[in-house]
């Protein structure tokens, strides 16, 4: 791993993701900590789930198996946020509508998220945090 992804992407992911246990029946992920999701890992026990274990997670299914240090920097860490917050399918669509351009790709993660609460109601209560997020990550990347 890289002490980018420890130091800086991780503490970050963490923030945004929360560090306890959570089984909102609205998420349908199930239960979460630390963002990794029960529905997509069956053999993890979520509530023991150490922030090691879930850093290994992501570095092994998400960064390394989805080839985010394939993008430039910030756009790594871009495409790397939209796979853990709105899913791998999502976030190859941004990709192939935004390009590398990770401005244009926060701009199209915006809308998604408007566009999914206003299509899927019991998601509008988390629309307010996914553009709080994606706004944080502007910021951090340089790129506000």
């Amino acid at each position: 791993m890289t002490s980018r992804f420890t130091e800086e992407i991780i503490p970050w992911t963490f923030k945004w993701e929360g560090t306890s246990y959570e089984n909102d029946p609205d998420d349908k992920g199930g239960a979460t900590k630390f963002g990794i999701d029960q529905r997509s890992h069956p053999s993890v026990n979520i509530r023991e789930l150490t922030a090691d274990e879930a850093t290994q997670i992501y570095w092994d299914e998400y960064w390394q198996k989805l080839h985010c240090n394939q993008y430039p920097v910030p756009m790594d860490w871009v495409y790397f946020n939209a796979c853990v917050n709105c899913g791998v399918g999502r976030a190859q669509k941004l990709v192939r509508q935004a390009g590398a351009n990770p401005r244009k790709f926060l701009d199209a993660q915006d809308d998604f998220y408007k566009n999914l609460a206003e299509a899927r109601p019991s998601s509008r209560k988390y629309l307010k945090g996914w553009l709080a997020r994606t706004a944080d990550l502007r910021k951090v990347c340089g790129l506000s």
